[in-house]
């Protein structure tokens, strides 16, 4: 019999260690039941003393031990346009594993397509926020593909309903890694033969196979963002789909797109072509993405998104963490990320994850991103960039910024 949570029940969640370097217990009270089923319970809760919310995601099972070689609670990804996963607590009292996710309001792709709409008084503005989403959206994919050279981590279950998005753009983040094949994980690969994503938009040809590439997600990809510009999913009715699972051509053929250009059309072609045709990464696809925006003047419209150009000046910024100052200087990468107790790291890409704060550069200003819900801004600025003076605090010692010049 599972032990499901009920509505205002109280339960302490720790962490479970597993090389974290740092415990993180919260005290949780549950608010509201989003889904239950024989294997799984959703739940919106909060923090009792912070009143933070959380999505707690509950998974029974009587051998817990397979359960949690394989979940999403070990995928530890920092980037704005991913869901912040802060890891599982086996509970073999009650035959159940329970994983604390960061809580995002609003709608995914899918419903904010049948409800708001994509925000916009013209086609071309509403043509604008569909290119932010999809290049936050293409970003985060990059991220979680670059955390390692080899063996990469693959999502394998890209569909609209796991991006969660903001009609004006503004907010994007890929959720649900419950398919995800984690980085040097045999268990991952032969563990979940029997079904990897969703009818649709998954690659027929990886079906129920052992094999695990980045060729997945991008085939995946380029279907999620054929349904953004369009507001249509690509297969659709048992014919359609019974015809694209026979993984013959018409499942790597892209139907007609009225109203988008040819450029962009041929770009989500190539996503979803055959193999030995489709891109290889997930760089090329930002790559042709942004030639094709600059070409039609439509670049200068989207948000920052945490890169730079090659030519851009050494930006000297220094910060101190209690009497310790750390001077990197940052060009040609994305974060600076902080990990409180160990050295200091720069990072070309984000692959080291600073568990507390990220500073990032934004043309020639430095903007910060907080990662952990005990560090806070003592005194700041200005809300919108990192300026030479401001301090933030974490567990009592003070990260406080020196030079930006």
């Amino acid at each position: 019999m599972n032990h499901y949570f009920e509505e205002g029940e109280t339960f302490l969640w720790v962490r479970d260690k597993e090389g974290q370097s740092e415990d993180l217990i919260v005290s949780l009270r549950i608010l509201k039941e989003r889904y239950r089923t024989s294997l799984k319970q959703g739940l919106l809760a909060e923090d009792t003393f912070s009143g933070r919310k959380y999505f707690v995601k509950v998974l029974f099972c009587e051998n817990l031990d397979s359960l949690y070689v394989e979940k999403e609670s070990k995928v530890q990804l920092y980037s704005p346009y991913i869901i912040r996963i802060y890891g599982g607590m086996l509970d073999r009292s009650s035959s159940r594993f329970i994983t604390l996710l960061e809580y995002i309001p609003g709608y995914d792709l899918s419903d904010l397509m049948y409800h708001e709409g994509i925000a916009g008084d013209s086609w071309g503005q509403k043509m604008a926020v569909c290119h932010r989403i999809a290049m936050k959206f293409l970003y985060g994919i990059d991220y979680y593909m670059s955390v390692y050279e080899t063996d990469p981590i693959i999502h394998r279950d890209l569909k609209p309903e796991n991006l969660m998005v903001s009609s004006d753009g503004s907010r994007v983040k890929i959720i649900d890694f419950d398919w995800v094949h984690l980085h040097d994980s045999s268990q991952t690969v032969t563990l979940r033969r029997q079904q990897k994503g969703t009818p649709g938009y998954a690659d027929p040809r990886y079906w129920n196979s052992y094999i695990c590439r980045k060729e997945m997600d991008i085939y995946s990809a380029g279907l999620v963002l054929y349904f953004l510009y369009t507001g249509n999913h690509h297969f659709h009715g048992n014919e359609e789909i019974q015809r694209y699972m026979a993984g013959d051509q018409y499942a790597y053929t892209l139907k007609e797109m009225p109203g988008v250009d040819r450029e962009l059309y041929g770009i989500i072609a190539k996503m979803i072509a055959p193999d030995e045709e489709r891109y290889r990464e997930i760089k090329d696809v930002i790559r042709d993405m942004k030639a094709y925006l600059k070409n039609h003047n439509l670049w200068e419209d989207l948000p920052e998104l945490l890169e730079e150009e090659e030519d851009k000046d050494v930006i000297r910024f220094s910060y101190q963490i209690g009497e310790v100052t750390y001077r990197p200087y940052v060009k040609k990468c994305r974060f600076v990320p902080i990990e409180f107790g160990i050295r200091q790291e720069r990072s070309r890409n984000g692959r080291y994850s600073g568990h507390i704060m990220s500073f990032y550069r934004v043309g020639d200003r430095m903007k910060a991103v907080l990662l952990h819900e005990d560090c806070h801004p003592l005194s700041v600025a200005s809300p919108d960039y990192v300026s030479a003076g401001d301090v933030y605090s974490y567990a009592g010692t003070q990260i406080k910024v020196l030079q930006i010049r």
